[in-house]
């Protein structure tokens, strides 16, 4: 077996071969490198293409699956060999004529022998592109078009049953928008989650839809999520952007053929089942954990009038959309304001204070004395920064009540 560099590469050093698993990936167009991929293509056939060269004839063998950007997906589309072969042209080095004549038979072979279809590909180089509030139904109800679709999906979606349900729970999801303050909690908390089983109380509706105002995972990639109940368990998908950097032209027409939004992963969780800050849907979760927590104020976001009309026009409810922030700091504690007027030092931060019960006089005269609740809260400094750290902390369940008086009830910085 021997090896050899790409017939556009000029190396000066021979070829050593190192294994795929060891190295990060960058995937490119197959046909003009473009970074910006996101569909494949398969032939029925491997591709082979026999090169004269100084030691004798050799057979290239380019497989079966073909990455394509946008632009050359069109081409593809229309079998346009010719414009297909020129933009490859204009994208590459100047190549010499046998190369030319090469790079020709060989895309006639693929356009003569695609099999029917396409599928999309997560793994393009796209930069993420967070969706405003007020546009939210419009990307869900393409979102739900594309899934419902004929482009085959990644990650196990494209089954007629999970396309279906994922589809139907879409067109009924109720629409939440994160903005960027609380975005930024959710991304913080998520990196350091403890080991939490999934509780499927958490949910803040059966069928939902989220985007944040900026990506929350790890790789900086995901801006979107839905999630679908079927009885106890429930389909979560994560989604990215895509159309950075397209001109008018192609970007309109990818908005018309996919939309906003493809997925980034899909899983599905059961009652029980462990999540740490690791999985794919620990934003997601961390999330639910916030708004089940009361962490966060619901204002309704206003919805583009042509999206309105549309929705009208159609005989559908008007969509909403609910915007999510972080709930009002509680006033200053008088620890922190004491501080700040008589000199002492003041407090550069602000803290979640974790739900805890508190042993409180009640009634009538205050004559009794019995346990109350103290939901999660902020303390510190309006116009300081939250301590990421602290967040954490309220995520969890409300410990027990106790049974008896004498329980401290602190700030909990």
């Amino acid at each position: 077996m021997s090896y050899q560099h790409p017939i556009w590469k000029d190396a000066d050093h021979p070829p050593v071969p190192v294994a795929a698993d060891t190295v990060e990936a960058t995937y490119v167009c197959d046909f003009c490198t473009d970074p910006k991929i996101l569909f494949v293509y398969a032939t029925t056939q491997r591709i082979l293409i026999q090169v004269d060269t100084a030691h004798g004839a050799v057979v290239r063998d380019y497989g079966r699956r073909w990455s394509a950007c946008v632009g050359c997906a069109a081409l593809v589309e229309a079998r346009n060999l010719a414009g297909l072969l020129d933009r490859i042209l204009t994208h590459g080095m100047a190549f010499a004529a046998e190369v030319v004549a090469h790079l020709a038979d060989m895309l006639r072979q693929v356009l003569t022998r695609l099999r029917p279809g396409r599928a999309l590909t997560a793994d393009g180089q796209w930069d993420a592109l967070p969706l405003p509030a007020t546009t939210l139904p419009k990307v869900r109800d393409r979102l739900a078009a594309l899934i419902a679709g004929e482009i085959r999906l990644p990650f196990g979606l494209s089954h007629d049953p999970v396309r279906t349900s994922l589809a139907a729970g879409l067109a009924y999801s109720r629409l939440y928008w994160i903005d960027n303050q609380f975005t930024v909690l959710t991304r913080n908390a998520a990196r350091v989650l403890p080991r939490m089983g999934f509780v499927p109380g958490d949910l803040p509706a059966a069928h939902g839809f989220v985007a944040w105002a900026q990506p929350v995972d790890a790789r900086r990639r995901c801006v979107a999520a839905s999630w679908n109940s079927h009885g106890d368990a429930v389909q979560l998908v994560g989604y990215r952007s895509i159309g950075d950097g397209l001109a008018p032209g192609p970007l309109q027409q990818l908005r018309g053929e996919v939309g906003w939004l493809i997925p980034a992963f899909a899983v599905t969780l059961r009652p029980g089942q462990p999540v740490t800050a690791t999985h794919p849907a620990a934003a997601l979760l961390t999330t639910w954990r916030l708004i089940r927590q009361r962490l966060a104020e619901t204002t309704p976001a206003k919805v583009d009038r042509s999206i309105s009309r549309a929705y009208r026009r159609t005989r559908r409810p008007e969509p909403e959309v609910a915007l999510l922030r972080i709930r009002g700091t509680r006033s200053t504690s008088i620890s922190t304001r004491h501080a700040s007027t008589s000199g002492g030092t003041e407090h550069e931060y602000r803290w979640w204070v974790t739900p805890h019960w508190r042993h409180q006089w009640v009634g009538q005269g205050r004559a009794l004395r019995d346990w109350i609740v103290v939901r999660p809260h902020l303390r510190g400094p309006r116009d300081k920064p939250i301590r990421a750290t602290t967040t954490v902390r309220v995520l969890g369940a409300l410990p027990p009540r106790p049974d008896a008086p004498g329980q401290a009830s602190a700030d909990g910085q």
